[in-house]
């Protein structure tokens, strides 16, 4: 019998279906992942947006046209937000909400929606690969921003043993480890918060390492002091923002100030001046006005972005801002996304530029058009030309190519 994952969001979903694949082989199934043919599917979903869900619900269809008489196990937050919308599809006969990856073979055929965990559910090691893997060390958040389900789907914050984090690292055959969660920042050991100290730890297994997204407040002098002390990390801050106003922060219940987000990532780029640094930006959040909207420009140009992710606002039944008014017409809300996007552009060349010439490692992950494709540690896509086995080669790069740069080995 096969079974194929399809995976919908993020970096969590995808180390949970790599988990969820590992307990399928080791009782003894095929596996497989993406819309290739098999008997099982098990479609992990996402809520993050209305988009995400309409997504994870259009798989279905892929699936009937793929195989008719497949069956179909639907998992992760858009089940647990609303069981209801896959009840309706004869070909699942499986339907759980977050709760039960972590021992998805014994909920193959159930139905309903499990109360989420209040402890970090320990579960078998992501199924390996010889480039990049992700490794979840928290799970749940706490934060409740006005805009967002994950606090509902996900339940609260709750923190991995760090032993069974090193263990996982240790057992890995990837050459590059990458931190994540849903809130990485709020990473505990005995209920105080401990980031540091993980990646402390992960740095002595000798393995390359980044962090997959990270919250401002964290990033203190003292933090970013001992960080680059670890000669194993790779220097890419992905450090969430939305806005870069602070009207528009307090509404989405935000932690903190545009001038303390742009002290922060000032202080960044002080200590790791190659980093890439990249956040997301939410437009036409409620009530964004134009002033709100301006002062978002004129912030996001005083903070040293390598890129940006740009999202429109997309309203989710049961936070706190479906409650608030002022929706902002969706001629408006595409509007401020291009302007967004002409400055997106801008920095990102910026970026691109800086690093014509300089030196870095890259891990290939990939042969493709007869050369080799992989990220550097601060996250450029390069292309170089020769055919290289999988490992980590010193290059230097040279040229603006696509969507990243050309390099040549040294």
């Amino acid at each position: 019998m096969k079974f194929s994952i399809i995976t919908l969001g993020c970096k969590v979903n995808e180390y949970e279906s790599q988990s969820m694949l590992t307990q399928l082989e080791n009782n003894g199934y095929q596996v497989a992942e993406g819309l290739v043919f098999a008997d099982y599917y098990i479609i992990n979903t996402c809520a993050v947006t209305n988009m995400a869900e309409r997504k994870s619900r259009q798989v279905i269809a892929k699936i009937k046209k793929i195989n008719p008489n497949a069956k179909i196990l639907v998992c992760g937050c858009a089940s647990q937000f609303n069981i209801e919308q896959f009840k309706k599809y004869p070909q699942v006969i499986a339907i759980i909400g977050t709760y039960g990856k972590h021992d998805i073979v014994k909920y193959l055929n159930y139905v309903g929606v499990l109360p989420i965990a209040s402890q970090y559910c320990n579960t078998a090691y992501a199924k390996n690969t010889h480039t990049r893997q992700y490794i979840k060390v928290q799970d749940g958040c706490n934060n409740f921003c006005t805009y967002c389900v994950i606090p509902y789907t996900r339940g609260r914050s709750r923190s991995r043993d760090l032993q069974d984090i090193l263990e996982e690292i240790k057992h890995s055959q990837a050459l590059e480890i990458v931190i994540t969660g849903i809130d990485v920042s709020d990473y505990k050991i005995n209920g105080e918060k401990a980031l540091i100290n993980l990646l402390e730890e992960v740095n002595k297994l000798g393995k390359r390492f980044r962090i997959s997204s990270i919250e401002c407040n964290i990033l203190t002098q003292e933090f970013l002091d001992r960080l680059v002390k670890l000669e194993n990390f790779c220097p890419f801050f992905h450090i969430s923002m939305q806005s870069a106003c602070n009207a528009t922060l307090k509404r989405m219940n935000r932690k903190y100030s545009i001038e303390q987000y742009i002290e922060v990532c000032n202080n960044v780029k002080k200590v790791f001046p190659t980093s890439c640094v990249s956040t997301d930006v939410i437009v036409g959040f409620k009530q964004e006005t134009e002033e709100e909207f301006n002062q978002t420009l004129e912030n996001i140009q005083k903070i040293p972005f390598s890129f940006l992710h740009i999202f429109p606002y997309s309203e989710r039944k049961g936070t706190m801002a479906e409650k608030f008014t002022g929706d902002v017409d969706g001629t408006v809300v595409k509007y401020r996304e291009q302007k967004l996007n002409e400055i997106n552009k801008k920095i990102y060349t910026e970026f691109l530029n800086e690093n014509i010439g300089k030196r870095h490692k890259v891990l290939i992950e990939q042969i493709k058009d007869g050369g080799s494709q992989g990220y550097t540690e601060n996250y450029i896509y390069t292309y170089i030309d020769e055919k290289l086995p999988n490992g980590i080669y010193e290059i230097e790069t040279y040229e603006i190519f696509k969507d990243g740069m050309k390099g040549r080995l040294i």
